[in-house]
C-alpha cells in the first residue's frame, strides 16, 4: 500500500491530513527526530511538535527519552485498535447528547403551532411552512449554516435566503442523506454551483436539521421517514442555548464523518442534458 493510500485510510478514522502524514511517515522511518519527520512528511516545522503531541495523546506515537527527543510510531495493529476505541468513545458521547435532547423536547398535542420554553413546534403536511421557517433562520445567519437534506429539495423562498446569506459571506455546509443520481443531479448542482459545500452521509432515517451560527436550530421529524410525498411531520425550532449547543456539536461532527460528493462522474449526464436543450 502506498503512503498516500495509508494517509487516506487514516483520515477515515478521524485523523486530519497532517496527523495522518506524520504517523504514516513515522511507520516507515522508525524512531526519528522532529525535524526529520517534518521534512519527510511535508508537515511544516511550526506544526510538527503540536501534531506529535496530539498523536501521543491518541496513543499513536511514543516519545523516546533523550536530547533531542525522538519519536516512534506505535505498532499499526495496536494503533488502529486505539483509533477504533477513540471513535467508539465519540459515539458514546453522541448517544449521551441524544438522551439530553429527549429531556429538552416536550410532546405537543394537536396540529397547531406552540412555543414552549424556547421551542416552536408545528405538526402537519405543509412542507412549505417548514421551508419558510428554515429560510427565516438562514436570513438571520451571520457566520455559518449547517443543513441536512435528502434529495436537495428547496423552494423559491429558501433559494432566495441561501443566495442572500452566501452574498453576506456566510459559509453553508449541507449533508445529503442520499447519493446524487441522474434524477436529482440538477437540484444538487444548484447547491454546488452557488458555492454551498456538499457532503454525503448515506442513511435512510434521519431528521432534517438546520443550525445557524450555533444560536438557533430547526429540525423536521418525519412520521414516516421513508415516504417522500404526502407525509406527516413535526417541525421543531429552538434558540434554547443548551439544546442548540447539543445539535450544533452533532452537526459539526456529522460533517466531519461525511464524505465529499464527486460530481465528475455525472459529467456525461450534464452533457446529455445540455445537448437535449440545444
Amino acid at each position: 500500500m502506498k503512503v498516500e493510500e495509508i494517509v487516506e485510510t487514516l483520515k477515515e478514522f478521524g485523523l486530519n491530513d497532517y496527523e495522518a502524514r506524520t504517523y504514516s511517515t513515522l511507520v516507515f522511518l522508525g524512531p526519528s527526530k522532529a525535524g526529520e519527520i517534518s521534512r519527510e512528511s511535508r508537515v511544516p516545522q511550526s506544526k510538527i511538535y503540536e501534531i506529535l503531541d496530539i498523536l501521543t495523546g491518541m496513543q499513536l506515537v511514543e516519545v523516546l527519552e533523550g536530547r533531542p527527543k525522538e519519536y516512534k510510531a506505535v505498532d499499526p495493529d495496536l494503533a488502529l485498535e486505539n483509533l477504533v476505541r477513540n471513535e467508539e468513545k465519540k459515539f458514546k458521547v453522541l448517544k449521551a447528547k441524544a438522551r439530553s435532547v429527549k429531556t429538552v423536547l416536550k410532546k405537543v398535542n394537536g396540529n397547531g403551532e406552540e412555543t414552549i420554553e424556547g421551542l416552536w413546534t408545528i405538526k402537519g403536511r405543509k412542507y412549505i411552512e417548514f421551508f419558510d421557517k428554515v429560510a427565516d433562520v438562514i436570513d438571520r445567519s451571520e457566520s455559518y449554516v449547517y443543513g441536512i437534506t435528502r434529495d436537495f429539495s428547496k423552494t423559491a423562498r429558501l433559494s432566495q435566503a441561501l443566495i442572500g446569506c452566501l452574498k453576506r459571506g456566510v459559509k453553508v455546509k449541507v449533508v445529503a442523506l442520499e447519493p446524487v443520481t441522474q434524477e436529482n443531479y440538477w437540484k444538487a448542482k444548484w447547491y454546488q454551483s452557488h458555492g454551498i459545500l456538499l457532503r454525503l452521509f448515506e442513511t435512510k432515517i434521519h431528521p432534517r436539521i438546520v443550525v445557524s451560527d450555533g444560536r438557533e436550530i430547526i429540525m423536521r421529524l418525519d412520521h414516516d421517514p421513508i415516504k417522500k410525498e404526502n407525509f406527516l411531520f413535526t417541525a421543531v425550532w429552538s434558540a434554547h442555548s443548551s439544546f442548540v449547543k447539543i445539535i450544533d456539536s452533532y452537526m459539526k461532527d456529522l460533517w466531519e464523518k461525511s464524505e465529499p460528493i464527486d460530481f465528475s462522474k455525472f459529467k456525461k449526464v450534464k452533457e446529455i442534458k445540455s445537448n437535449s436543450q440545444d
